[in-house]
């Protein structure tokens, strides 16, 4: 039983309700499904005490309980907002519970339910041509076989928003970086360990972490560099620290997310930021990245050193900043309902009067964009690392 790790804690959630507002203000609130649904079981607590029921076999399982467990983007705002004991456990009791939905033989949500079929043929969660995965490459661009450092793209960058996966590419080419790919990449593990599909008919979540990290060590990788938050969150943390007991996927490679290796590369004068960009922006902190893995400062370091960007940020912002609306599987299970939440993002960005949403993560850029498109803003949703490759003139 999944949730059997966490039944001795289940009962430390006090129903204060502080987890579905920011601790900026009463006024501000923080759970998208909450706002959402507007009953106290859609919020963290509420999902807690659901687990607690289901654990104790006070009810069962059944299609009712679906949108309870799975209309929810795992954004963490809840747990940065909870103040009991309970409140690192959260999320991975929400994730504990969707695997006992599956293992039920539940039906998921719109699309969810494809992501072990998909990735159990392609290796990734679009069903896109495992073999068509480095279509974006430019030609240019070669790559050695071994190198220790390796970019893990992620499907969303390598199927989806390629631009970014060919920025992040160009940019360290042109900084001389020595860098490779991993030619048989597959997926992280993340649409499965975030929607409950642990271990299914079609694909193992172990079976794909092990793979990944065998194909680093044969590449002779000490690093894993990569620009997608989801990714980023689930080589150094979940690989390692909250699902290594699950995946067998104990490692020693340094990860690091894009923006804090060029963070790092800014402070010691090895990018020359010289081209001017005059513009006006507001910085989107991707949950993955920012409340979940606690990196705030190096995109916005960045930001600061490219000449003409101004930063004006949101209200909403760092660890109680809105969710985009994509995580937590919602995409792909409730897509109306995932735009309507980015919207509620880009409406606040359009009231500070900026040009764009500046973020770094694929999955917040294509969800943000899809709202900016959807609602007709007049907004532009752009990555950190676009503008670094501007500024450079490359």
């Amino acid at each position: 039983m999944a949730l059997e790790k966490y039944k001795d804690i289940l009962h430390r959630c006090y129903k204060c309700q502080y987890c579905r507002t920011t601790g900026i203000s009463l006024f501000y609130p923080n759970c998208p499904s909450y706002v959402k649904y507007r009953f106290e079981t859609f919020t963290g607590g509420g999902r807690v005490w659901t687990a607690k029921g289901l654990a104790e076999e006070e009810f069962g399982l059944d299609d009712d309980i679906v949108d309870i467990l799975f209309a929810c983007q795992t954004c963490g705002n809840c747990s940065t907002q909870c103040i009991y004991p309970i409140k690192d456990s959260i999320l991975r009791i929400i994730e504990a519970t969707r695997a006992e939905a599956v293992n039920a033989g539940l039906n998921l949500p719109g699309r969810q339910k494809d992501f072990g079929v998909h990735l159990g043929k392609e290796h990734n969660p679009y069903l896109e041509p495992h073999s068509k995965r480095w279509d974006w490459l430019p030609k240019g661009i070669i790559l050695p076989e071994k190198s220790e450092m390796v970019y893990f793209v992620g499907c969303t960058s390598a199927y989806r928003q390629k631009v970014l996966a060919q920025d992040t590419v160009a940019v360290f080419d042109n900084l001389n970086l020595d860098f490779t790919i991993m030619k048989d990449e597959w997926c992280c593990t993340s649409p499965l360990l975030r929607t409950g599909q642990w271990e299914t008919d079609y694909v193992s979540a172990p079976q794909i972490a092990q793979h990944n990290i065998e194909e680093a060590k044969k590449v002779g990788a000490c690093k894993i560099v990569t620009t997608c938050a989801g990714c980023f969150r689930v080589w150094k943390k979940d690989y390692l620290e909250e699902y290594d007991w699950l995946l067998n996927s104990k490692h020693d490679f340094e990860v690091l997310h894009t923006t804090q290796l060029l963070e790092n590369m800014v402070k010691n004068g090895e990018i020359e930021l010289k081209n001017e960009i005059n513009m006006r922006v507001t910085y989107h902190d991707p949950c993955h990245l920012g409340r979940h893995m606690g990196v705030y400062d190096a995109p916005r370091n960045i930001l600061k050193a490219i000449p003409g960007i101004e930063i004006v940020e949101m209200p909403r912002t760092r660890e109680n900043a809105w969710c985009c609306g994509s995580g937590g599987g919602v995409k792909s299970g409730y897509g109306e309902w995932s735009v309507e939440t980015a919207y509620e993002r880009v409406k606040e960005a359009e009231k500070l009067g900026v040009e764009a949403i500046v973020s770094a993560c694929p999955f917040c850029w294509r969800n943000l964009e899809d709202a900016i498109k959807q609602y007709n803003s007049k907004l532009q949703m752009l990555d950190v690392i676009q503008l670094v490759r501007k500024s450079m003139g490359i």
